[in-house]
């Protein structure tokens, strides 16, 4: 079976950041665009992941013979692209790759030589100078997201924004959710990108890697009741908008509830094995006939129709909402629980009422 090749000669080219990078007026990686590039598996069938590893060591090595042994470099593959299609990294290098194609490298490296650089060269930010750093980031302290360390994502949220480490500043220290067999741990997010982190929430099929990374894995006996049923009216949350940077959600229905994903069921992390989620809460058909994965049954999410933030925030989801009421009251409503308290206008509206 082609899924089952052990070698690949193949052909890199970089994405337009990484040629910035790599290219001349970068590090100088002598590395041409029509060198062929032979991989070999140890342990086949080689995957995604496989050539990710095979491309970084190759780069790593080049700059180390480049600079005679005087700078080390630690090269980092973001993504790899065939045809304008990014590579799951779980993938089996046969379903999508054949000998003499060309990869579409994105990655970044750093090295010792910089690292000391900027210590030496570092004078720390004031206070002052960190909040304006926060204030241009795209996430909040709390805020739910998503991060990328090596060949797997990592579902967390933010715990430290603009954290001064070493010479640099880290734009995000992030708190992991724990998985089986693996604990919560506070991870460093170098670079304020989506492509190293990004947003919590209903993400589209063609994101099922970002899906199966965040949804819990339950056994199915022990799976929670779901709110809603199959054909139930909803709004989902997606990414922010463009226009204002604060939350969107859309109107759908239920197409499904624990829909079975797609794509790799196992992954590994150094000396770490586990298993993805096999199945999400649901799977939700929006107005315009696409279709998004709702990893989690909360509020912050999936929500009844009509439900949707009135009082819209840039981070997650407040539970508490101060809302407009259908007869144009006030009321405070909990989207936990979904229910409502009324709110006076004015002291003493309530009562129009005098002493008799």
């Amino acid at each position: 079976m082609a899924a089952s090749i052990k070698a690949l000669t193949l052909k890199i080219q970089w994405s337009e950041r990484a040629a910035k990078s790599f290219g001349p007026n970068g590090y100088g990686i002598p590395w041409s665009p029509q060198e062929a590039l032979e991989i070999k598996c140890p342990q086949p069938p080689l995957t995604i992941e496989d050539i990710a590893y095979w491309i970084e060591a190759r780069i790593e090595g080049l700059y180390y013979a480049m600079t005679k042994g005087k700078d080390q470099g630690q090269c980092q593959v973001c993504k790899l692209k065939f045809n304008g299609l990014e590579l799951p990294w779980g993938d089996y290098a046969g379903q999508h790759l054949k000998n003499g194609d060309t990869l579409v490298v994105d990655a970044q490296m750093a090295t010792a030589s910089a690292a000391r650089q900027r210590e030496e060269q570092w004078d720390e930010p004031s206070e002052e100078e960190l909040k304006k750093i926060r204030a241009a980031l795209r996430f909040d302290l709390n805020d739910r997201v998503i991060c990328f360390c090596g060949p797997r994502w990592f579902s967390g949220h933010v715990v430290g924004s603009a954290v001064p480490n070493e010479g640099d500043v880290l734009p995000y220290l992030v708190k992991t959710d724990a998985l089986p067999g693996v604990e919560s741990r506070t991870i460093s997010v170098p670079m304020d990108r989506d492509d190293l982190c990004t947003q919590e929430i209903c993400w589209a099929p063609h994101q099922v890697h970002l899906v199966k990374a965040a949804t819990q894995l339950v056994k199915e006996a022990a799976r929670p009741k779901l709110r809603f049923a199959a054909g139930d009216k909803v709004v989902v949350r997606i990414s922010n908008s463009k226009a204002d940077g604060l939350e969107q959600w859309v109107d759908g229905k239920v197409a499904e509830q624990w829909p079975k994903l797609s794509g790799e069921t196992k992954w590994e992390v150094g000396d770490v094995v586990g298993e993805y989620a096999s199945h999400t809460p649901y799977r939700v058909q929006l107005a315009d006939g696409k279709f998004v994965y709702c990893h989690c049954d909360n509020f912050t999410l999936i929500r009844r129709e009509g439900l949707q933030a009135q009082e819209r925030s840039k981070g997650v989801s407040k539970r508490l909402e101060v809302r407009r009421a259908n007869d144009g009251g006030k009321e405070k409503f909990d989207h936990l629980t979904e229910r409502s308290k009324r709110m006076l206008e004015a002291i003493g509206e309530s009562d129009d009422s005098s002493d008799e």
